[in-house]
């Protein structure tokens, strides 16, 4: 290389270097203004965390959206703690979905979502204290209100020792509500346990997805319907029968724990879509379920801050189902209990609730498929009237229009009610019966306890099916002459008495007519109905049966 070519390589370096150098120069500017911009930016949101309120919230979340205005939340929970305003965790639940409602009612109501009231925490952490199993998992933990309540139950320092050994497992969906849980959990038991809390983000029911071994589970899983299967997913019986994202949760959390305490809706106690799961659950274990209406209180309250829509009436019945994996099957069920919002406090205990339960306990399989809610002291006259009945409703009905007929209000509140005409209303059974000893006795029948009995023994819905009606066992060969002279003389009484007792409301414009008979009909006809049936009990052990109230 010669001297000049040198000369220019030398200079064009030096050109470089002069450049590079401007451009570093620049570059820290814009850097240390980026950086500057962004410090004003997190002091700004420091100063308007310190004085938030819900009309703030609000406002954040329709600007920065529900994830951003959690993460500045969650921030500053981290690095500056609670306070005694808006911003303290114990809030965090009711603050979550009141931005799920502003951002996206839409999602909230497709995910079915429904969150768990203290009380219902409360009592669920103390059956999950007695349950066996060495990690605690929360499946759906949603912002944390099953585990939070779980771990003040039983005392920081139990608390802490299973956080600290890594024993707490957290399963959501929804990644800002598991970011909110595990935030609430460090602000209480320490920010150094952030590696210890074990938050699994994703769908649950992905086969990649597990629980530990040797765990116990707390879980208030989604409602709702399955549009469609996802190609992670372990495609059941349980699955393919019931479309429901709660039985496949409930399938799954069975399998892979040693025990659990879940609260769902209902239905799977008896409805027939649901026979696999409860199949499935005895193959697997033992436990208990403990099943409430919704009228008069219902377990969740009503919908709250618009999410769902203006109605604050809930129609989720729930139950609670406690299960353990054993050698021993089968599952010990309560009735459906009904109770007023003023006994709640009183009846939300486990030795209240665990007293509804009979000893023995109910196994699924091809003969007995369905789970039934029975009071313990009507288990004998339940079992007579099942075993001694050869006739089912269905029995007694023609398939040609007959001069007897028999219509039958199918919602039933808290009875069931016959009319020997059709009825001015729009949701009814009605029934050509086959002859006249088969008319007196069906109406009686209806007009009884047992028909409704019979109905919240296998349903307790909004409706009662006219499937599960024509199944009903009737003991109409058991019936000796003077029974059929007793039924023909009080079912002529009440037939003429009917337009006296006619009772009608209008819901959405509609006129709904019913009947409303006094009781000493049924009471008579229950008497009867006992006695046949070769017992000695009074009518009034089916008070229970109608009552709206549990004490």
């Amino acid at each position: 290389m010669s001297d000049e070519e040198s000369k220019m390589r030398i200079v064009k370096h030096i050109q470089f270097s002069i450049f590079n150098d401007d451009f570093s120069k620049k570059s820290i500017k814009q850097t240390r203004k980026l950086n500057n911009q962004e410090n004003n930016i997190e002091e700004e949101m420091f100063k308007r965390l310190e004085r938030y309120d819900l009309k703030m919230y609000i406002a954040d979340v329709k600007e920065l959206g529900l994830e951003k205005t959690w993460e500045n939340i969650c921030n500053y929970i981290i690095n500056n703690g609670e306070n005694k305003g808006l911003l303290n965790i114990k809030r965090f639940g009711e603050l979550y979905e009141i931005g799920l409602a502003v951002q996206d009612k839409i999602h909230k109501r497709e995910s079915g979502q429904y969150y768990t009231p203290d009380d219902v925490a409360l009592l669920m952490s103390q059956w999950l204290d007695s349950c066996e199993g060495e990690n605690v998992c929360d499946v759906a933990c949603g912002t944390g209100k099953l585990v939070l309540t779980y771990l003040d139950y039983i005392g920081y320092e139990r608390a802490k020792k299973i956080i600290s050994e890594g024993k707490l497992y957290l399963y959501d969906l929804d990644n800002i509500a598991l970011k909110i849980c595990k935030t609430s959990l460090l602000i209480k038991y320490g920010l150094d346990l952030d590696d210890k809390i074990h938050d699994i983000y994703g769908d649950f029911l992905s086969y990649k997805i597990s629980l530990p071994f040797n765990c116990k589970t707390i879980s208030n899983p989604p409602y709702a319907a399955i549009k469609q299967f996802n190609n992670e997913w372990d495609i059941t019986d349980v699955l393919n029968d019931t479309h429901e994202m709660y039985s496949a949760f409930m399938e799954k959390i069975f399998q892979q724990s040693k025990s659990t305490v879940i609260i769902t809706p209902f239905s799977f106690i008896s409805g027939d879509k649901y026979y696999s799961l409860r199949k499935r659950m005895c193959e697997i274990g033992n436990g208990f379920i403990v099943s409430f209406d919704n009228v008069p209180g219902s377990i969740f309250y009503g919908k709250k801050h618009g999410i769902f829509n203006t109605n604050t009436v809930n129609s989720v019945r729930a139950a609670i189902t406690v299960q353990k994996s054993d050698q021993i099957k089968g599952y010990r069920v309560s009735p459906l209990i009904r109770f007023k919002n003023r006994e709640r406090a009183q009846l939300l205990k486990p030795d209240i609730l665990e007293k509804t339960l009979p000893e023995s306990l109910q196994i699924i399989d091809n003969k007995n498929k369905a789970f039934e809610k029975v009071f313990k002291h009507l288990n004998g006259l339940f079992n007579d009237w099942k075993k001694k009945s050869e006739f089912v409703v269905k029995d007694l009905i023609s398939s040609e229009t007959s001069k007897f007929l028999i219509d039958m209000p199918n919602t039933c509140r808290y009875n069931t009610t016959a009319s020997s005409r059709k009825l001015s209303r729009t949701g009814s059974i009605t029934m050509n019966i086959l002859d006249e000893d088969s008319f007196n006795f069906l109406y009686c029948f209806i007009n009884s306890s047992f028909t409704y009995w019979w109905w919240r023994i296998y349903d307790g819905g909004i409706t009662y099916p006219v499937g599960l009606l024509y199944k009903m066992p009737v003991p109409f060969n058991l019936l000796s002459e003077d029974d059929k002279e007793f039924f023909k003389k009080i079912c002529k009484e009440m037939c003429r008495a009917e337009k006296k007792y006619i009772v009608t409301k209008v819901n959405a414009g509609v006129k709904q007519e019913n009947i409303k008979f006094p009781d000493s009909y049924r009471n008579k006809i229950n008497k009867r109905l006992i006695k046949i049936l070769n017992h000695d009990d009074d009518s009034s052990i089916f008070n229970v049966i109608h009552d709206n109230k549990f004490f």
